[in-house]
């Protein structure tokens, strides 16, 4: 299982990437929905991010990319 957070300036810009990364492994894994992070430390410019999770790494098999 390998873990991936995408941080961004912007929400659109963390769903934009999002978007393209589940076209790409659309049936292993999808990102959360974006939100703005919390740190205290940041007030006034936190980050945008999104996390996703991918249990498996093998490539689609043909009967799935005909769906």
């Amino acid at each position: 299982m390998v873990q991936i957070r995408l941080e961004g300036d912007s929400a659109d810009e963390v769903q934009a990437i999002a978007d393209t990364i589940e076209s790409l492994f659309a049936h292993h894994l999808s990102f959360s929905p974006v939100r703005t992070g919390t740190n205290p430390r940041y007030a006034g410019r936190q980050k945008f991010f999104s996390y996703a999770r991918l249990d498996n790494t093998k490539p689609p098999s043909p009967s799935d990319v005909s769906e």
